[in-house]
């Protein structure tokens, strides 16, 4: 392959987070050089790079000089973006900020990784022009990084997507087979619905986009909504457990017994016009439950006969 049709080289931030483990494998599949940076103080990965600050962003990316930027580092801790606002601004609106501009300065086209908590749940399924509304501080500072980046270069991206699943750190599937291995069962809200996203789908998805380089916002969600109780059920069910050591609650009676300081979209399910127009379309959310679960419940020792109906 000749330099003139060599493929793009893509640095992507938080390499060592949920997404960005399937990220460097779809990356590398599809023939990719890539770069994964991790936080400056972490231990592992292929470049320290704090996103918050400035000098350090642009250092590594004048190292780099990468063509594509997939910008997936964030604070994603809702609760502790509500506890430390200031914290939350920085990572995720000023973090977002820096890695635009480095990347602009750069040469480099941007895809930013957004969130469905841009919006209040109030009026969904969402589309990519909905107008945004967010009801916490995870919300509003990653609706600020979306800002940013489509201000500092219109031509760049942002691809919002939910309730991200899968991988080593902690997500709903992990929790719910955990608690029903180690109590028995848990309860589980069924007023609070969205869209499933198996992150080793939406890394494929992110790089099927790059080619295309869209501009503005995109949605991209395993297809399909569900509340969190039903979401649990199947989970439990998938993995050879008894679905009814779920039982549901509400969201009041849930934060009457463990206060939580953020709120949450009570219904945040976004609709994929934009990608599924350009050819790019995510799997059912069952379909991602099905091959995930079972990989998940091994790695966990879930015992389908202590949980299981005799």
């Amino acid at each position: 392959m000749s330099d003139s049709e060599a493929k793009p080289r893509v640095l992507f931030t938080g390499a060592a987070g949920q997404l960005g483990r399937y990220l460097a494998r779809a990356l590398a599949a599809a023939g990719y050089e890539a770069f994964g940076t991790v936080n400056a103080s972490a231990s592992k990965g292929d470049l320290p790079m704090n996103i918050a600050d400035a000098e350090s962003v642009k250092q590594t990316m004048e190292r780099v000089r990468p063509d594509v930027v997939i910008h997936g580092a964030a604070y994603t801790d809702v609760d502790g973006c509500e506890r430390d606002p200031e914290r939350a601004d920085l990572i995720n609106r000023q973090g977002a900020l820096n890695v635009a501009t480095s990347a602009r300065d750069n040469g480099a086209w941007v895809l930013e990784i957004g969130t469905d908590f841009v919006f209040s749940g109030l009026h969904a399924p969402y589309a990519e022009d909905a107008a945004t509304d967010p009801v916490s501080v995870y919300g509003a500072s990653k609706l600020g990084g979306e800002e940013a980046v489509l201000a500092t270069d219109p031509t760049f991206a942002v691809a919002r997507t939910s309730w991200v699943f899968g991988g080593a750190g902690k997500h709903f599937p992990r929790t719910v087979l955990t608690m029903v291995r180690d109590r028995g069962g848990m309860q589980v809200v069924n007023d609070e619905s969205s869209c499933p996203t198996f992150a080793g789908d939406l890394a494929a998805a992110l790089v099927e986009l790059i080619p295309q380089r869209p501009s503005g916002i995109l949605h991209l969600t395993n297809e399909g909504g569900v509340d969190r109780f039903a979401f649990a059920r199947e989970v439990v069910r998938v993995a050879g457990g008894d679905p009814e050591t779920i039982t549901p609650t509400t969201t009041e009676a849930f934060l009457a017994k463990y206060p939580l300081p953020a709120k949450r979209p009570p219904n945040s399910s976004l609709s994929n016009t934009r990608a599924r127009s350009m050819g790019v379309t995510l799997p059912a959310w069952q379909d991602a439950v099905a091959r995930y679960v079972p990989v998940l419940a091994r790695e966990l020792g879930f015992p389908p006969s202590s949980t299981s109906s005799s």
